[in-house]
């Protein structure tokens, strides 16, 4: 059976499979770690706005934009892979042989893309791409963090990590009050969302200690 399986002809939705479980279980071992790596990814993605038309429409029908990146993906491969497999076993069993690999993955493609166009409009309605790990990035507004990586001005953009609502760590654009420089390691308060992707940062003092202080403030 392992030997069917790494067939030339089963070859190519084997890996798309294969694929799917490597991104699933990164995913998973992620968010033990609470981190959000479909947060990450969106953010390292270039922005396409879909309703005014700027993504080719291929990307647009296929879901992306509308749901994260990584859900688009693994079910496009997810199909694939399934759609292949069960092409090559129905024609193995009714013909005695499988098709050319290349022919195989032609009809697969026909079968997922409308299959996996439908999927991700499905599952676009549960998460879209505007909500990550299930909540609205609006909720970020408010939450504390600290820049992770390049040095945010009003003009520039840096990227910060911020700790989100139910604990999760988002990964997401930032810019500086006019005038501030906020450098790696500062501790930000996030204070407005200025429009899809990024965000206005304050720097505070550490939120840790913050939290002393206002102990400390009790009467006893």
């Amino acid at each position: 059976m392992f030997g069917q399986w790494m067939d030339p002809a089963f070859l190519p939705f084997m890996a798309a499979g294969l694929a799917v479980l490597v991104l699933t279980a990164v995913e998973l071992s992620a968010l033990l770690f609470g981190l959000a790596l479909s947060d990450a990814l969106d953010n390292m993605l270039p922005r396409v706005d879909i309703e005014s038309g700027e993504a080719p429409g291929i990307f647009s029908w296929l879901g992306f934009g509308k749901a994260p990146f990584l859900v688009v993906l693994v079910v496009i491969l997810a199909t694939f892979s399934v759609s292949g497999i069960v092409i090559q076993h129905t024609v193995l069993g009714l013909l005695g042989f499988t098709l050319w690999p290349l022919l195989a993955v032609v009809l697969a493609l026909l079968i997922t893309m409308p299959s996996a166009s439908f999927l991700a409009g499905v599952l676009a309605r549960v998460i879209p791409s505007e909500e990550t790990s299930g909540i609205h990035r609006n909720e970020l507004v408010g939450c504390h963090g600290h820049i992770a990586q390049g040095v945010a001005t009003h003009d520039r953009l840096a990227e910060a990590q911020i700790a989100g609502p139910r604990g999760l760590r988002h990964w997401i654009m930032v810019r500086a009050e006019r005038g501030e420089q906020l450098s790696p390691g500062t501790p930000v308060r996030i204070i407005a969302r200025e429009d899809r992707t990024v965000f206005m940062a304050r720097r505070v003092e550490d939120p840790d200690l913050l939290k002393k202080k206002g102990a400390a403030a009790l009467p006893g």
